[in-house]
């Protein structure tokens, strides 16, 4: 139905755009996890579908650094389904970093992280 050459990541995970560069249309490499929900949002709000739910994971958005989305390259009308459901997890994470900021994780962990989120994506790529 998708075809991966046509999708855009937004991540702030370097195994997942080291992994995917050369086989997507384009890899948005930011530093912070909410960078990522506002540059999702803005591709949402340009036109661009969200293929995968921005919390896609039972941990919340304080307790993991690293976040990939997944977004259609080719342009349509604006959804307002994908809009809300961004705004709401910008939201959320802010709401979860004013209870507990997300904690500096050694190499060792931040990199269990990284594979958490990489194999989400993974999932996901496998059912395009």
């Amino acid at each position: 139905m998708y075809n991966l050459d046509q999708c855009i990541f937004v991540t702030n995970n370097d195994r997942v755009a080291l992994k995917f560069k050369g086989s997507a249309k384009e890899i948005i490499l930011l530093e912070e996890y909410r960078d990522v929900l506002l540059k999702a949002r803005d591709l949402i709000y340009a036109g661009h579908k969200l293929l995968t739910h921005p919390q896609a994971s039972s941990l919340k958005p304080n307790q993991t650094p690293y976040r990939s989305i997944l977004l259609y390259g080719e342009k349509q009308a604006l959804d307002t389904d994908a809009v809300m459901l961004i705004e709401k997890a910008i939201e959320n994470f802010d709401k979860w970093q004013d209870i507990r900021q997300t904690p500096e994780y050694n190499a060792k962990i931040a990199n269990d992280y990284k594979t958490i989120d990489l194999s989400m994506i993974e999932n996901i790529i496998s059912k395009l």
